[in-house]
């Protein structure tokens, strides 16, 4: 697992409990998907320097190395495909509400269920109702 730690990244803790949340596959599955999640994805970019904010675990999902650096250079049609599974959301005007934004959409995971982010180690499926 990706060890990068600092004030700016999620812990190498939680990083875990999402991964294994998520199943310990990459979710992204980008063209070159390695598979075996690694890492965790920021779902909304935290923009220049980072916000600790949207180091929130409803913000987080499992990812491979190489996803997760695709991602980072993704062109707007991958980036709309991602949207649409849930697996990028688009910045609000501050961290708080986009941190509301990654809570109120749910993820699409690998078998095509929805499922909203509750925790660092909980989803719900959407036809439970949002957390």
């Amino acid at each position: 697992m990706n060890r990068r730690k600092g004030i700016n990244h999620p812990p190498v803790d939680i990083k875990a409990l999402v991964i294994e949340r998520d199943g310990g596959f990459c979710l992204l599955a980008l063209p070159g998907c390695a598979g075996e999640a690694t890492t965790t994805d920021h779902r909304a970019n935290r923009g220049s320097g980072g916000s600790r904010v949207l180091n929130d675990p409803r913000c987080l999902v499992a990812a491979c190395w190489a996803c997760n650096g695709a991602k980072a250079d993704a062109g707007s049609l991958v980036l709309m495909e991602l949207e649409e599974r849930g697996l990028y959301v688009r910045k609000d005007s501050t961290n708080a509400k986009t941190l509301q934004r990654c809570i109120d959409t749910p993820v699409e995971y690998l078998d095509g269920e929805q499922h909203y982010l509750v925790s660092a180690t909980e989803r719900r499926h959407i036809s439970e109702g949002r957390p």
